[in-house]
């Protein structure tokens, strides 16, 4: 009958206790906090967190244990296995739970919270849930090792955590210590230190009642840790996007893009303001090219979003500038100079750089004294695209012909002073002249149509005489010419 009623009391007394923690979880959720952002760094009270479950042993206040020395910040801080000592209950399976919170404004809920964790690495170990009924259902948040996004920091460092599991059947969370291994008892993967750990909840935007709880699970060996220590819990809005981008101007009117925003958006929405593009004028591409439809200013827009915070836009106005070349005036076709030829800007607002590939180069919008060619010219405007364009100054045509005068008199009047190729000189693209005196000795000899012979051989005036001389000319579209005959040199 003792044994009876033994048992009717003890049933009694885990019934009383349970209703206390239900009764406490439901007055949690009568006064939420609605107050955003919430920070609770524990320094002048326990910020109405508490603890229960098998074995608890949390505490709040200042710690000093052989390697858990100090709060995250401040001097006090929640903790498990006591302020004191290195050790841990045996088989503990117990919960830190905090007061309940109203998110219903909350769009993109976040927690940044600071850990320390130090305890065997595999068994024993914590984790972090959530419930938004009453604490009927926790579910655990995010998972080990996540990557992806710059939201989730420190999240999780291993899974299965052997002995989480008589306070949940997903086994994710932090394990490990700084500890060398000791017969059967698992190193490695301790925080050693104060670690900041961050997730974004998107899941729980708008809920009305939100308890959240650290859990602790431990074996019965291997329990000589400082534990699992929480600080510093921030509950706020993620942090938004920031958007931002840079440009490369890489081919005319094409332009590559490339996104700069902050934080980690992962959905990139793009508007160059380029309608006549047509479904080109839209991208969904982290860093798009757009080749732009003609000249002009274009107001290029960048949105991004996610993965768990607020969107955010930003433009910024691009000028594609249009360019038009003529030819003002041909080569000249004795001299093969005098061409001339301007370039005309569309699009853009001015001032404009002008840089032409002549020789000296040219940086006005009309070049001169050009001898017949293909000549290229960049145009630049601050904040716009440099654009170039080509243009061909042609020879004038009207004098192709070319002679070799019968005499010469080099006396320095100005009047026929040498000798050598005379009519369209321009005209011509290979050339070759050899003069020889009477004994067949060369006296002069040149491959430029504009080098012309003075009349002198080795520096020394030659008399008057009659010299052979025998040229090979190409002129520009014709086919090569072998010329010969004398001249008569005069004094």
């Amino acid at each position: 009958m003792s044994v009876r009623c033994s048992l009717i009391t003890g049933s009694l007394v885990l019934l009383i206790i349970l209703l206390q923690g239900y009764n406490r979880v439901i007055a949690q959720c009568t006064n939420p906090i609605n107050n955003f952002p919430y920070l609770q760094n524990f320094e002048t009270t326990d910020g109405a967190w508490f603890s229960g479950g098998t074995g608890s042993d949390w505490a709040w206040g200042t710690p000093s244990k052989p390697v858990i020395q100090t709060a995250g910040s401040g001097s006090r801080c929640w903790i498990i296995g006591g302020l004191t000592g290195s050790s841990y209950t045996n088989g503990e399976a117990s919960w830190l739970q905090s007061p309940c919170f109203n998110f219903t404004n909350l769009r993109f809920p976040y927690i940044s919270m600071k850990l320390f964790w130090e305890m065997e690495r595999q068994f024993d170990g914590a984790s972090f849930q959530y419930s938004i009924d009453n604490g009927t259902t926790w579910i655990t948040l995010g998972s080990a090792n996540e990557t992806g996004n710059c939201l989730t920091t420190n999240w999780f460092n291993f899974a299965p955590i052997t002995y989480l599991s008589p306070l949940t059947t997903i086994r994710d969370g932090w394990s490990g210590n700084i500890q060398p291994a000791s017969g059967s008892c698992r190193a490695g993967n301790g925080s050693n230190g104060w670690v900041t750990a961050t997730h974004s909840m998107l899941q729980l935007a708008g809920e009305p009642s939100v308890i959240f709880r650290f859990i602790f699970g431990a074996g019965t060996i291997c329990n000589n840790y400082d534990g699992f220590a929480v600080d510093d819990i921030l509950i706020s809005e993620t942090p938004p996007n920031i958007a931002d981008f840079s440009y490369t101007c890489t081919d005319g009117p094409t332009v590559s893009f490339t996104n700069t925003s902050a934080l980690c958006p992962d959905v990139f929405s793009w508007s160059f303001g380029d309608i006549n593009s047509g479904t080109n004028n839209t991208s969904a591409s982290e860093n798009p090219a757009h080749t732009f439809s003609g000249p002009g200013i274009y107001t290029v827009s960048l949105t991004v979003a996610g993965p768990g915070n607020a969107s955010s836009s930003i433009s910024k106005d691009i000028t594609i500038l249009g360019l038009t070349t003529s030819v003002i005036k041909e080569a000249d076709c004795q001299t093969n100079a005098g061409g001339s030829a301007s370039v005309a800007v569309t699009g853009g607002s001015g001032p404009y750089t002008y840089n032409w590939n002549t020789t000296p180069i040219q940086t006005n919008a009309v070049i001169t004294n050009a001898a017949s060619g293909t000549y290229a010219v960049t145009v630049g405007q601050i904040n716009a695209c440099p654009a170039t364009a080509s243009l061909l100054i042609p020879l004038d045509n009207t004098c192709t012909g070319v002679y070799f005068p019968s005499a010469f008199t080099p006396n320095n009047d100005g009047r026929n002073d040498d000798f050598g190729v005379n009519g369209g000189v321009g005209a011509i693209i290979s050339y070759k002249l050899s003069i020889y005196n009477r004994w067949g000795q060369l006296v002069f000899q040149t491959t430029n149509p504009f080098q012309k012979w003075d009349g002198t051989y080795k520096g020394v005036k030659m008399e008057t005489g009659s010299l052979v001389w025998y040229a090979e000319v190409t002129l520009r579209g014709q086919s090569p010419e072998r010329k010969k005959g004398t001249i008569t040199l005069l004094r």
